[in-house]
């Protein structure tokens, strides 16, 4: 190649860069600009977190990662941080990066500084790329989700007695399936609509005060209603298990999006784990519990809480020691001597609340040092020291 067209081409590459670098955004496109020098917040402060927590990186996160298919966003920030559910605060949406937000496959993550603090951002790349949004890392892994999406899983004694009933078929069977058509009584609904037909399962009880929560529900199918009235004439699009007489008609829940904004649970909020679906004695990691807090106290969809192990008791001998000088050593404190003293609660692990109904929620587990079993006590992860009842 001529030296005057080599000179020509190292000019005007630059150019076309940013050229395509200022292109307007497409939605669908994950675009990154050649790279440049991390620019500093400007229009705000680092947050008060960050300033009382100057080491908010684990002390062998990686300097750097590459993001991988089925990696989640919940996952990364295990990896990285000390206090998973402060990725928001840690993250910096940087602007010379189109969907700063948006976490895909290939993206490579590095740990810079931003105003004398460290942060996490996508590192600058030259590379343009266009994906649709949707492939995104989610948050949480959908894929274990998905089943406890499908269904409402649980279901209050009023929204029971009020919902429409199964009361049989036009041939007369009791047992139905994919493709049958039924009839339900007991309410009005829309014509097209979509319902979830499902089964009272068993109570869910608060620890404390044995008050019914709601009841889990089995999941019978979903059914299309095709003219309304008084009975309701449906079809079965969909039937995980058998529908039977006396099974309910209820909504479908609404969609889950896949971007959950990690929070803390509120720092008054403590419970206990009362149902585990995906088990019958202890649950782990991406594995799903049932707690006994939901809307009404304060829970919200991405509210991370703090899973702890009672403490041990333990007995402790505090009759004084003889004093050779025959003073005394100690007061007389107790009447008795040995007394029983509880260690303090030992730390499990976090999960991520991402169902929450009315008086009950569902939390999906992330590490934990051991199985999580019906009565463990979780707060937020932000409470004060708890004491596991």
């Amino acid at each position: 190649m001529p030296r005057n067209a080599l000179r020509l081409s190292l000019i005007t590459f630059p150019a076309l860069l940013a050229a395509c670098a200022s292109t307007p955004e497409d939605p669908s496109a994950s675009a990154e600009p050649q790279a440049a020098k991390v620019t500093p917040l400007q229009d705000a402060a680092p947050p008060p977190a960050l300033r009382m927590n100057t080491q908010p990186f684990h002390a062998d996160a990686p300097h750097t990662y590459t993001v991988k298919k089925g990696d989640t966003l919940w996952g990364l920030a295990q990896r990285f941080l000390n206090a998973p559910w402060m990725w928001p605060q840690i993250w910096y949406d940087n602007p010379q990066v189109q969907n700063p937000h948006r976490i895909y496959p290939g993206d490579v993550l590095t740990i810079v500084n931003i105003q004398g603090q460290p942060r996490l951002t996508k590192k600058l790349s030259p590379r343009i790329r266009i994906l649709p949004a949707e492939q995104a890392i989610p948050t949480l892994p959908l894929e274990v989700l998905r089943p406890f999406l499908a269904y409402p899983q649980v279901v209050e004694a009023h929204e029971l007695n009020s919902a429409p009933q199964v009361v049989g078929s036009p041939d007369g069977r009791l047992v139905l399936g994919r493709g049958d058509i039924l009839y339900a009584h007991g309410g009005p609904m829309e014509s097209g609509e979509m319902m979830a037909v499902v089964r009272p399962h068993k109570p869910l009880l608060d620890p404390d005060s044995k008050e019914v929560l709601g009841y889990e529900a089995e999941a019978a199918g979903i059914a299309q209603v095709l003219t309304g009235g008084e009975t309701t004439t449906l079809r079965l699009i969909e039937s995980p298990r058998e529908t039977r007489k006396g099974d309910r008609i209820v909504p479908l829940p609404a969609p889950l999006t896949q971007d959950l904004r990690l929070t803390p649970a509120a720092a008054d909020i403590r419970g206990h784990v009362i149902s585990l679906p995906d088990t019958t004695t202890a649950s782990t990691r991406w594995q799903v519990v049932a707690i006994d807090r939901g809307r009404v106290d304060g829970m919200v969809e991405g509210n991370v809480i703090r899973f702890y192990k009672p403490g041990r008791t333990t007995r402790v001998d505090t009759t004084p020691i003889p004093d050779p000088r025959g003073e005394d050593s100690a007061p007389d404190l107790f009447t008795d001597p040995v007394r029983e003293v509880r260690l303090p609660d030992q730390v499990l692990g976090d999960a991520v609340v991402f169902l929450v109904y009315e008086r009950a929620s569902y939390a999906l587990i992330g590490e934990v040092s051991e199985p999580i079993r019906e009565g463990t006590c979780f707060s937020s992860p932000n409470a004060p020291a708890i004491t596991c009842r």
